[in-house]
């Protein structure tokens, strides 16, 4: 019996320890943006205005999280590319949350009713931290 109790601290130890950079990126994104800078890929010829606000967004973002920003700008298609390669951190260009690259790319919740932002897949820890701060950043 007693032997199982110190397993059972031992079990709750291993637990609360490895919950703590939960939940994780297996290509480290947001932690590589806090080091180097957060990649932006922006989409060429998009609508300007939606454009504007995403970029402005994305750069409050960086900057409350202490991140420098890399911003490039090329096709729809190179850019997804380069987030699937983990190259770009998020692409902007004003997609809809019913994009058809939605089996290539991660996207956050809706900024507004409609309009998302690209992450690399699986990238959770930056997508968990770019939706907490989308929360509390809604476009009107």
């Amino acid at each position: 019996m007693r032997n199982f109790k110190h397993f059972g601290m031992l079990l709750l130890l291993v637990l609360f320890f490895g919950a703590c950079n939960i939940p994780k990126d297996p290509n480290n994104s947001y932690e590589n943006a806090k080091i180097s800078s957060l990649r932006v890929g922006i989409v060429s010829k998009t609508d300007s205005t939606t454009t504007s606000f995403e970029k402005k967004l994305v750069a409050n973002f960086a900057e409350q999280e202490k991140m420098q920003t890399q911003f490039t700008t090329d096709n729809e298609t190179e850019l997804v590319k380069k987030l699937e390669n983990y190259q770009l951190d998020i692409v902007l260009g004003g997609f809809e949350k019913k994009s058809n690259w939605k089996t290539k790319v991660g996207m956050t919740k809706p900024y507004d009713d409609n309009h998302v932002l690209f992450i690399p897949r699986g990238e959770n820890r930056l997508l968990y931290q770019l939706e907490k701060f989308l929360d509390k950043n809604q476009k009107p």
